[in-house]
């Protein structure tokens, strides 16, 4: 680490620290494994802060402040705000700001200006295999968010509800691209200064605590790569369009075309998008969720007509309170269909069309649905970072797999949790494996929070992985962190 970074680094915490935070809290993590890379779900689904190389480090601070801007709860204004920092060894980049947001709540509205963590919708966040449009994989991406949490449809009893969020932003990996493809960025596609787009609407009925406690919760959710410049690796260099006209077409997908596509029109970026279905049944004392996910990337998927056959299924159970066990969750993941494997579109001289061979997370001018290296969506679908040789494409799409996850607080000093994982790959339509490749992944994982250590916790995560995808591996993390409440009395 350079002494302009440390300086750098001790400055934003010095600065930091007057913004009255409320809560500060200093992380420390160490990752070491034996295996090529770090085992899978020691480094995937963090939120990007952890490298799949087999041994890495990073320290952490963050600063958050929450309180009413005004006492009149009538009006219910709050405003939040986080700054979080992290250094990092042996990893993609030595310092990173994690986030660093802004968010103004007044009722269900809120605005979020910045970088900040998200979750995956209508999910147990803690034992799912992610989301497979916008998951919690990779580094959050810095935007203005406008969102409406759920309110009551007038006139349905509270029996309505609907949600909805949209929002803009810049994809910031465009130079740990050039430093990663490293010498081979002449012969590789990398992309610089690209956009980001996002909304999604959800629609929730029924109640909770009716004579019927049943919720159907249902939505979808479109996410855009577009604008920036595309390096295509041939020499060529292609202005994608962006600016107020980019951001339209981002938001209205239609009518619209990429660079190149004058003959064959398509829709501007590189969309991906999911429908969302969560059916939960609500018992007293627990209850259980029964979801699906399935995911599209162009018209061929938006609709029916080629089958239904890739998703990502789950029942989730949130078991009666016990010191033994307190969730359970299965998932299937299939996404080995992407709406059959011909392609072809129409021309003058051929009018029949064939719409198949999605590719799943890749793009033709775009580097794919992943920022610094790692997936934006489901981890299984393996990330550009494990690529050798360096390129920045998804060569592994096509799996069937199906995920466990269970956890516990037998005391309110401890936690744990386990997920297991057992998949099926053949690569890509383009590039299949020579052979199906089998990969499975394990995560046993405990926290300790002494209650006589206020502010102390503990992580200690083993991880195991074995097969032909990413390799055999065996590993170990440690996390340590000590959160301080600035909270006047």
């Amino acid at each position: 680490m350079t002494n302009r970074k440390t300086l750098f680094f001790l400055l934003s915490i010095f600065s930091c620290a007057h913004l009255s935070a409320q809560e500060v809290f200093v992380e420390a993590s160490a990752t070491a494994s034996g295996g090529s890379f770090a085992p899978l779900w020691l480094t995937s689904n963090r939120q990007g802060m952890i490298s799949v190389r087999d041994k890495s480090a990073y320290e952490r601070v963050a600063f958050s402040n929450a309180h009413n801007l005004c006492r009149d709860t009538t009006k219910n204004f709050r405003l939040e705000y986080c700054a979080d920092l992290q250094l990092a060894q042996n990893s993609e980049y030595s310092f990173f700001v994690h986030q660093l947001y802004g968010t103004l709540t007044y009722k269900n509205a809120t605005l979020t200006i910045g970088q900040r963590e998200r979750e995956v919708d209508v999910r147990n966040n803690r034992l799912t295999s992610g989301g497979l449009s916008q998951g919690i994989n990779a580094q959050p991406i810095p935007e203005a968010v406008f969102s409406l949490d759920y309110f009551s449809i007038p006139g349905t009893r509270h029996w309505w509800k609907i949600k909805g969020r949209v929002g803009y932003g810049v994809i910031t990996d465009g130079a740990w691209q050039q430093r990663w493809l490293g010498d081979e960025k002449d012969k590789r596609r990398y992309t610089s200064n690209v956009l980001y787009h996002e909304k999604a609407f959800y629609i929730k009925l029924g109640k909770e605590d009716s004579c019927l406690p049943l919720t159907l919760e249902g939505g979808m959710q479109f996410l855009t790569q577009f604008g920036g410049t595309t390096y295509t690796g041939h020499g060529e260099v292609i202005k994608n369009e962006g600016g107020i006209s980019g951001m339209w077409h981002a938001l209205w997908p239609m009518g619209t075309s990429d660079p190149g596509e004058d003959v064959i029109k398509n829709v501007e970026g590189n969309i991906v998008g999911s429908y969302n279905i969560s059916l939960v049944y609500h018992g007293k004392g627990w209850k259980a969720r029964f979801y699906s996910e399935r995911l599209f990337e162009d018209p061929s998927m938006f609709a029916t007509q080629y089958g239904i056959y890739d998703n990502l299924l789950g029942l989730d159970v949130d078991m009666p309170k016990n010191p033994y066990v307190s969730h359970v969750l299965v998932e299937f993941l299939g996404t080995k269909d992407q709406s059959g494997p011909v392609y072809h579109d129409w021309t003058h001289d051929f009018i029949e069309s064939y719409t198949g061979r999605d590719n799943y997370y890749n793009h033709h001018l775009y580097t794919g649905w992943q920022h610094y290296g790692m997936g934006m969506g489901n981890p299984l679908l393996t990330s550009p970072l494990y690529n050798a040789p360096r390129d920045i494409v998804f060569k592994n799409n096509r799996l069937l797999a199906w995920h466990f996850g269970i956890d516990g607080n037998p005391s309110p000093d401890v936690s744990w949790r386990l997920l297991a994982t057992f998949s099926r790959n053949w690569g890509t339509y383009a590039n299949p494996f020579d052979d199906v490749l089998s990969q499975q992944y394990f995560l046993a994982e405990a926290t300790y929070k002494p209650h006589k250590l206020k502010g102390w916790q503990a992580t200690l995560g083993i991880g195991v992985d074995h097969g032909d995808v990413i390799g055999d591996s065996f590993g170990a993390q440690l996390t340590v962190r000590k959160t301080i409440s600035l909270k006047k009395k």
